[in-house]
């Protein structure tokens, strides 16, 4: 008896759909430009401190509580964006601006 190895179906296109969700990112990650935080006269220190202190506010100003009711699968997306939002709002009050980084090829 033949056994079919190939998958069919609704689990397949499931797999395959999958699979494409995953690598596009990465095929155009290459794609966009690169940009970078800057503001003169900052160390890498300062820069990290202030970053760090950045995503804590950002994080605590789109907290929701693990355990709530979530009625939808793309919620996730949505606070990701508020929350890079916060961040970036935050590091542009501390003065550091985003410039295109330079590319190295």
């Amino acid at each position: 008896m033949m056994t079919n190895r190939h998958r069919t179906g609704p689990r397949a296109l499931f797999a395959a759909l999958s699979c494409l969700a995953l690598l596009t990112p990465l095929i155009f990650c290459g794609c966009t430009p690169q940009r970078q935080w800057t503001r003169p006269g900052i160390t890498q220190t300062e820069f990290d401190r202030d970053a760090a202190a950045c995503r804590r506010e950002a994080s605590r100003a789109t907290y929701r509580d693990p355990f709530a009711y979530s009625s939808g699968q793309d919620q996730g997306l949505e606070y990701s964006v508020a929350q890079e939002r916060f961040f970036e709002q935050c590091m542009s009050a501390k003065g550091y601006r985003q410039e295109e980084k330079p590319s190295g090829r």
